[in-house]
């Protein structure tokens, strides 16, 4: 049987303690299979320790870490995912603003880096030329890989340290090129983008390859209603910062995934 570690990397806040005590609820309530899996969330800095004995009553593996340093965006820390040191094939490295709705352990392969299409993409196709370039590297010739998602990641053991290791090495140049010129200072509007933009690059500067994951892992609750998903059964939700004031999911507008905002929201009240 294939041995799964899921990780998420959370800050030291009220909004993330929710999220990341959110993941780890709903794997265990509606994951199925995974709810086997090693749980293990990162704090960066420090964690309130209430929150920690809560995540470890539920078999969450929790660690403290350090950020990476001062050239690096905070979001840059989700790279910490891949220096955990734990018995695995598969890390299911997660954005901890996800609530599992259903059992995805089928969709995942100890072959080849699964990820999610980007819905949300803040260049344009020639800000996206100038980036490669900049760097030496080919754009991809399919425009769905030209940028990377991050938020979600299925890794194969032999990817983990070659991938953390580009990653982190274009975060580093990414950050030391925004504002370096007027092309870059332009750029430097999309900032909180630096680790998805040097995934992006880290990817083709090695020639990993990634296959993409269905629709049904890119249901977004953003506030607006997407008429594509409207009739599909979500493997998760992503909802951001999309919580109403008693810590709970807010609705869609889609038939489908609302029901399974429901789902949570029911058992964050138990």
């Amino acid at each position: 049987m294939t041995k799964l570690l899921i990780a998420c990397v959370a800050e030291n806040t009220e909004e993330f303690h929710f999220r990341t005590i959110t993941l780890f609820k709903t794997i265990q309530k509606f994951g199925g299979n995974l709810a086997k899996a090693k749980l293990a969330a990162i704090f960066i800095d420090d964690v309130e320790e209430l929150v920690a004995e809560q995540l470890k009553s539920m078999g969450v593996i929790v660690d403290v870490t350090k950020p990476y340093g001062e050239n690096f965006q905070r979001n840059c820390n989700k790279i910490r995912m891949l220096e955990i040191d734990e018995d695995y094939d598969v890390l299911v490295a997660l954005d901890c603003d996800i609530a599992v709705t259903r059992d995805f352990s089928s969709e995942i392969s100890t072959d080849e880096i699964r990820v999610c299409d980007s819905l949300i993409d803040p260049l344009t196709l020639s800000e996206w030329e100038y980036v490669y370039d900049y760097f030496n590297l080919p754009i991809p010739e399919n425009e769905r890989k030209i940028h990377a998602n991050s938020s979600v990641l299925f890794i194969p053991k032999k990817y983990v340290k070659p991938l953390r290791d580009i990653w982190l090495h274009y975060c580093d140049l990414v950050g030391k090129a925004f504002y370096s010129n007027d092309q870059w200072t332009k750029l430097g509007e999309h900032i909180w983008f630096t680790e998805p933009f040097a995934l992006s690059l880290a990817y083709v500067d090695k020639g990993i390859e990634r296959d993409l994951l269905p629709a049904e892992f890119h249901i977004h609750i953003n506030g607006s209603h997407q008429s594509w998903a409207n009739k599909l059964h979500p493997y998760f939700l992503h909802y951001h910062h999309n919580i109403t004031e008693d810590w709970k999911l807010k609705t869609t507008g889609m038939e489908i995934p609302d029901q399974y905002v429901k789902m949570v929201n029911n058992l964050l009240e138990e």
